[in-house]
């Protein structure tokens, strides 16, 4: 009995087991993720306020400033009409009151007069050799930070629009290399010619070099029976014929005089030549050459393109309006590889005053400077504008068309060159101007004449 029971409980558990491992396992419920925590979130950081320059923390406001200037005629009245508008349009209510100071002669005594009395100008037109002298004192206010100020100053877009030739030889190597005066304006020297005369003399085009000037000379005498050049003696003619010679007027540095050397020499004996064999003579009044070319009693002449429209004024025939012969420019005959042209022009000045007049006086420059102002200024004047966007306006581009010569003119500004900045550059364009003149009187040979010069010249750059 009691086996059976035991068998019976041993058949149940292997029943059990059996169906329990033919049974397929649950799916275990799903438990989600634990989620991962976002990052925690930065604080964020304030970005600073970009600092402001000096300048641009200054306010122009109401500002009254005084600029003396050289201008007159034609030229006074459109530098009147220009300052006039500035003052009704400038957003911040500044009024520049124009002065008349006589010649650059005349305005550079004044100056330095002022300058000793404590009482210089706001700002003033000169040229560069003047802004040195000025500088001397330490009245002079450096530009490049205005020109920099993020708020007055230019862009460097702007920047790049103003030919750099032009902003050059307003940095002043004795000086830092700082920019003491700002340009308004250029012009250049150059050649002018009597197109018929050449042409009836068998030449189609004027003289590339210096020899071939001479050659066309003594044909001028022989064949016309007139000298063929009236010269106007004086320092940018000197500087120009000594740079078409390959020769230089001073070392970089401007301390060290280099005009004595050969080109230097070769120009007096040059000019020494042609007028002893009555090819060439000194004129007797100013402007005298421009009236003799206009009467073709010589056939060359050089001066500034500014004189253009004069020269067009005394050729034009009143009574039919046209030209009474044909005539035109080139650049100074060269020896060099490439032409060299004389660029000059004065320059505008900012004198120590108050930090508020002295920013009030750049935006009068900037404004002055702007494309559309500098091209009204260059058609009125005859210079030339001081920015490309200017040169390339439909205004520009129709003054032009009309004055083909200003046009060719403004070409030759790939071959300019400038005279020096520096302090005492006057005492030494006029011991290079009586030069010539000694020479062509005869007072003096051309080496005597070009070592008195040489050494009156060291004096001055050395500080004697």
């Amino acid at each position: 009995m009691r086996k059976d029971v035991i068998k019976a409980l041993l058949t149940i558990t292997l029943l059990v087991a059996f169906v329990a491992a033919c049974t397929p396992a649950a799916t275990p419920t799903p438990v989600p993720p634990t989620p991962t925590p976002a990052p925690a979130s930065p604080t964020p950081v304030p970005t600073p306020k970009e600092e402001l320059d000096e300048i641009s923390k200054i306010n122009p406001s109401g500002q009254e400033i005084v600029f003396w200037h050289v201008s007159t005629k034609i030229h006074e009245e459109k530098l009147l009409e220009l300052i006039d508008e500035f003052n009704k349009t400038n957003e911040w209510g500044i009024t520049v009151k124009p002065e008349y100071a006589g010649y650059y002669p005349d305005i550079r005594k004044k100056i330095l007069a002022a300058i000793a009395a404590g009482s210089p100008p706001d700002l003033a037109i000169s040229y560069q050799n003047m802004v040195a002298e000025y500088a001397q004192a330490d009245v002079v206010v450096a530009l490049d930070d205005y020109i920099k100020s993020k708020k007055y100053g230019l862009t460097e877009e702007e920047l790049k629009d103003y030919f750099e030739a032009f902003l050059k030889g307003d940095r002043y190597p004795a000086f830092g290399n700082k920019m003491l005066s700002f340009p308004p304006n250029r012009s250049m020297q150059v050649m002018y010619y009597n197109v018929d005369i050449l042409k009836e003399l068998g030449y189609d085009e004027p003289p590339e070099n210096w020899d071939q000037f001479y050659e066309i000379c003594k044909a001028v005498k022989e064949k016309k029976g007139i000298p063929c050049y009236a010269i106007s003696p004086g320092a940018s003619l000197f500087a120009n014929m000594v740079w078409s010679r390959g020769g230089e007027i001073l070392a970089q540095d401007g301390k060290t005089v280099l005009f004595g050397e050969e080109p230097g020499l070769k120009t007096l004996e040059f000019i020494k030549k042609l007028v002893d064999e009555g090819l060439a003579y000194q004129i007797a009044e100013r402007y005298g050459d421009q009236t003799d070319f206009a009467n073709q009693k010589v056939i060359f002449t050089f001066g500034s393109t500014a004189g253009l429209p004069y020269y067009a004024k005394a050729i034009r025939d009143e009574s039919t309006g046209k030209f009474r012969f044909n005539w035109s420019i080139a650049p100074m005959p060269h020896d060099t590889p490439e032409p060299v042209v004389d660029m000059y022009g004065p320059s505008i000045c900012v004198f120590k005053t108050t930090p508020e007049k002295q920013l009030a006086a750049w935006l009068f420059i900037k404004w002055f400077t702007e494309p559309e102002q500098t091209a009204r200024w260059a058609m009125a004047t005859n210079y030339f504008p001081v920015r490309k966007s200017a040169a390339e306006s439909k205004a520009m581009k129709d003054y032009f068309k009309e004055n083909p010569l200003y046009e060719k003119a403004f070409s030759f500004l790939p071959y300019a060159k400038t005279e020096p900045s520096i302090a005492g550059w006057q005492a030494v364009r006029d011991a290079l101007g009586n030069a010539m003149v000694a020479v062509i009187t005869g007072e003096k040979t051309p080496e005597e004449a070009l070592q008195e010069a040489v050494v009156e010249a060291q004096k001055v750059v050395a500080g004697e």
